[in-house]
C-alpha cells in the first residue's frame, strides 16, 4: 500500500484522547478562543471543534466497509490531507483545553494526532522537514555546526566546561540562545547573573544537544526518544544536582517528555525558579538607584497552561527595585498566545505575527513600556509584532530586567548592554 492509501493511525493514540474525541459536544467555546481559528482569522477547519469533526467523519468511513465503499481514495486522502494542514496550523497552546466545559486535555490531544499523523505518511509539513533534518545532521534546527555552538561563553571566562569540572548548576542553553545573535544576549545575561551571584555554573559546549522540543511538537517520537537518551547520559555524565534552562520548551520537553521518552526526569528547574531562589536568599547584587520602569508579563504557553509556572516569574519581577508590574486583561491561564509555538512560524509566518500583534496590542491598552517574557521563540515572535506596529513597545527576556538593575563589582565578566534602543 503507498503512503498516500495508508489510513490515519490511531494505534497509539492514548485511548483518553480517543474518548474525548466523542466527548467534544461541539459547543464552540474553543472555537472563539483558538488564536489560528477564532482570533487571528476565523477559520473553522482549523479550531479544535471543526478538527474534531473531521477526524470523526475520517474514522467512520475507514472504519466502515460500505461507508468506506462508496468514498473514492482520492476524496479521503484530500480529507486526510486537509486535516494534517490544519493540524499543524494549530500552535498547541492549549487554551482550547482551557475554555472548554469538560476540561477535554487537548494539548496531549492534538500532540498525539501528529504523531498519528506522522505515522500515516501524511505529515510533517514541506516546511518542517528542514528543521527536522538539521536537528538529526547537526543537534539543533538552525543548521549551524556543534563547533559553534559554545562560542557565545568566550566573554564569560568563569563559566566552567561541565563535561571536564564539576558545578552547582548545569546550564541547559538551548539552541535558539546558542545560535540566535538577538537571542543569545539572554545567555550573556544569566552567566553575568550567576557569577555574580556566587554560582559555579558550567555548560555543555558543544557537546550540547537539541532537547528535542522541535520534533515533540512535530509528531516525530523517534528521533526525538534517540535525542533524549544521549541528553539524560550526557547530564548523569556531570553529576550535576540542578540543571537550568531559559528556554520554555526546553523546560516543558525535559520535565513532562523525558520522563515518558526515558523513564527519568533530569533535576531541571526554569530560570525563573532559580532566579527567584536567588533573589529570596539576597545573592543577586541589585542596584540601589535603578530607574523606575512599568511592566507587563506575556506568560509563555510552555511555562503557563503546560507546565502550570505562573507564580516564580512574577516573583522574581516583584523583588526588583523599581519594577511595576501591570496585569493584562488576559494573563496566567488566560494568556493569549504568541504565536510561535508547535511549529506555526515555520508554517505560516504572517499568522503567527497576526496573533503577536494581538498580544502586543493587550499589553499597548495597559500603558506600559515593557512586555516582558521568559521564552526565546515568544521574544522573537513578539518583538517582530512590535517592530510591525511601530517600535513602540519593549519586549525584553525577564533576565534584561535583572541585568538592568544589578550592582556592578569589579572583576565581574563583561557587562551586558540592554537591547538596541533602550
Amino acid at each position: 500500500m503507498s503512503r498516500a492509501g495508508k489510513k490515519l493511525d490511531v494505534s497509539d493514540v492514548p485511548v483518553r484522547s480517543l474518548m474525548e474525541f466523542d466527548a467534544c459536544t461541539r459547543c464552540g467555546e474553543c472555537s472563539i478562543k483558538c488564536p489560528t481559528g477564532g482570533e487571528a482569522e476565523e477559520k473553522e477547519e482549523r479550531t479544535p471543534r471543526g478538527k474534531i469533526r473531521v477526524i470523526k467523519k475520517i474514522r467512520k468511513i475507514e472504519g466502515n466497509p460500505v461507508r468506506r465503499a462508496l468514498a473514492s481514495e482520492e476524496r479521503l486522502q484530500a480529507m486526510r490531507s486537509d486535516l494534517a494542514k490544519n493540524l499543524y496550523e494549530c500552535t498547541i497552546c492549549g487554551m482550547c483545553g482551557e475554555v472548554c466545559p469538560l476540561s477535554l486535555d487537548t494539548i496531549q490531544m492534538w500532540e498525539a494526532l501528529r504523531r498519528a499523523a506522522v505515522r500515516s505518511g501524511i505529515a510533517p509539513m514541506e516546511t518542517h522537514k528542514a528543521l527536522i533534518s538539521s536537528i538529526e545532521n547537526y543537534d539543533n534546527p538552525w543548521m549551524q555546526p556543534r563547533a559553534q555552538r559554545g562560542r557565545w561563553v568566550r566573554k564569560h571566562p568563569s563559566v566552567l566546561d561541565a563535561t571536564k569540572e564539576k558545578v552547582d548548576v548545569l546550564y541547559y542553553v538551548g539552541c535558539t540562545a546558542s545560535y540566535d545573535p538577538e537571542i543569545m544576549r539572554v545567555a550573556d545575561n544569566l552567566a553575568e547573573i550567576l557569577i555574580a551571584s556566587g554560582v559555579r555554573v558550567g555548560i555543555l559546549g558543544k557537546d550540547e544537544k537539541c532537547c528535542g522540543s522541535t520534533l515533540m511538537r512535530l509528531g516525530e517520537t523517534d528521533i526525538a526518544k534517540k535525542l533524549a537518551v544521549q541528553n539524560i547520559e550526557l547530564f548523569r555524565s556531570t553529576g550535576a544536582e540542578t540543571i537550568v534552562t531559559a528556554c520554555a520548551g526546553c523546560f516543558k520537553t525535559l520535565v513532562q517528555d523525558y520522563p515518558v521518552l526515558t523513564g527519568e526526569r533530569p533535576p531541571v528547574k526554569h530560570v525563573t525558579q532559580l532566579l527567584a531562589e536567588l533573589l529570596q536568599g539576597g545573592k543577586i547584587p541589585l542596584s540601589k538607584d535603578a530607574e523606575r520602569v512599568k511592566v507587563t508579563y506575556h506568560d509563555p504557553c510552555h511555562l503557563g497552561r503546560h507546565t502550570k509556572m505562573y507564580e516564580w516569574p512574577r516573583e522574581v519581577l516583584r523583588r526588583l527595585p523599581e519594577v511595576e508590574l501591570v496585569e493584562m486583561e488576559r494573563s496566567r491561564e488566560q494568556a493569549r498566545c504568541c504565536g510561535a509555538g508547535g511549529g506555526l512560524k515555520t508554517l505560516d509566518q504572517s499568522l503567527a505575527l497576526k496573533i503577536a500583534g494581538k498580544r502586543i496590542e493587550d499589553a499597548e491598552q495597559k500603558g506600559v513600556s515593557v512586555l516582558v517574557t521568559s521564552c526565546p521563540f515568544c521574544e522573537q515572535t513578539l518583538s517582530e509584532a512590535a517592530r510591525g506596529r511601530g517600535g513602540r513597545m519593549a519586549v525584553k527576556d525577564i533576565t534584561d530586567i535583572i541585568v538592568e538593575r544589578m550592582a556592578r563589582r569589579a572583576g565581574n565578566d563583561a557587562t551586558i548592554k540592554s537591547p538596541a534602543g533602550e
